[in-house]
């Protein structure tokens, strides 16, 4: 076992388990299929949660159909709908792209194929609304989003966790939104947009959020994508002009990590053990700089920053299915432990069968055994117990 993977932190919720001291927690729950024999090389795995997915809803739809200018849903033809977007500091929108509500029936029919028990739902955080809508229009559409949200949850015991779209724009609006979502929706916490934490003093906005959400033991869900203008620090809008695709990836990866860095290393979560915080995409280039960072933090005077480091949850999203020697490095430098499995499932409206399959396919050829079942299982069964969800 690396020794990183015992790595005590001071987080109380789910923070100071070891790597894959979880299976002690499993009780009834069933980690390892019925022929997997004793669960050793080769086993499938039943993974508990895919901890990475989207949902457009029919109400989100309706909304953007009502807007006269981008972004915006507008006829297609031939019985498709195209969304336009506009360009932001984390995205280049390109051509108009298709987009129709999930098909639920099909998403369950394709956990069921893959051996997934559940999925978190969230909304499609990198489309910008956060970003590019008016302030007012976040409230409205946010609010109907997650009603829908819970009504497929509600639908579906069992199959599906949810985190609510909150405005950063007006994180005393989006605390009350949390409660709520909390309380009478049964959620688990928020989606929010990665670039409200690109500096310290943008995270600092959030604190009226991020109280309510250490009030409620919530789960954070950050995903890449610009936030609101208002906030402080934000990257400059870059447009690239040449090898367009490739320098939007380096930008996507360079603010995930910077992301990561305000809310491991800085004294942002301080006040809030109680709520957890997952990164999608690994923290973009985290994993492969972690070394240089961690060396430079220490430096800076910063306390056993690895550790730091590891009060947030890492996920891999769509490079569990293209990337698996990215998510071993991140399991061998953060610990296994701090690994959840996610594949971005969803994005397009309910597309998804063939990314599960191949991320699965992919990890399995990738990661040693027991890296694999405390990505897969183990880390999933400890968040869900604490949570009251087993």
């Amino acid at each position: 076992m690396n020794p990183r993977d015992t790595t005590s932190v001071s987080r109380r919720r789910f923070l100071g388990a070891t790597a894959f001291g979880a299976a002690a927690l499993a009780g009834g729950t069933a980690v390892w299929s019925a022929d997997s024999g004793s669960g050793g090389e080769g086993a499938r795995l039943k993974i508990p949660v895919d901890w990475h997915s989207h949902i457009v809803t029919a109400g989100e739809i309706r909304h953007l159909i009502a807007r006269t200018r981008a972004p915006r849903v507008r006829d297609g033809g031939g019985g498709r709908l195209l969304l336009e977007n506009v360009t932001t500091v984390s995205a280049a929108p390109r051509e108009a792209s298709v987009l129709a509500a999930s098909d639920i029936p099909s998403r369950i029919q394709h956990l069921d194929a893959n051996g997934i028990e559940r999925q978190l739902l969230t909304y499609t955080v990198a489309l910008g609304y956060d970003a590019t809508l008016p302030l007012e229009e976040p409230h409205v559409l946010f609010r109907a989003h997650n009603d829908e949200l819970a009504e497929i949850v509600r639908a579906h015991p069992g199959r599906f966790l949810a985190v609510a779209a909150l405005p950063t724009g007006d994180p005393v609006w989006a605390a009350d939104e949390l409660a709520r979502a909390h309380r009478d929706l049964g959620f688990i916490g928020a989606a929010l947009p990665l670039n409200a934490f690109a500096t310290l003093e943008s995270a600092r906005t959030q604190a009226p959020l991020f109280a309510a959400a250490q009030r409620l033991g919530s789960h954070v869900f950050v995903h890449r994508g610009p936030t609101h203008p208002s906030l402080p620090g934000q990257p400059p809008l870059i447009v690239p002009e040449d090898t367009g695709a490739i320098r939007w990836s380096v930008i996507s990866n360079t603010h995930l990590v910077n992301g990561a860095i305000t809310l491991g290393l800085t004294d942002f979560l301080d006040p809030y053990p109680d709520v957890t915080v997952q990164v999608i995409m690994l923290g973009g280039f985290l994993p492969y700089l972690i070394d240089s960072i961690v060396a430079s933090g220490q430096r800076a005077g910063i306390s056993d920053p690895l550790a730091r480091l590891r009060r947030l949850y890492l996920e891999p999203g769509p490079y569990s299915g293209s990337s698996g020697e990215w998510v071993a490095l991140a399991a061998a430098k953060l610990g296994a432990d701090r690994i959840l499995f996610g594949t971005d499932y969803g994005v397009g409206g309910g597309v998804g069968v063939d990314r599960l399959a191949t991320a699965i396919a992919t990890l399995d050829r990738t990661l040693a055994p027991d890296v694999r079942r405390a990505i897969y299982a183990d880390n999933s069964i400890r968040l869900l117990r604490d949570r009251g969800l087993g």
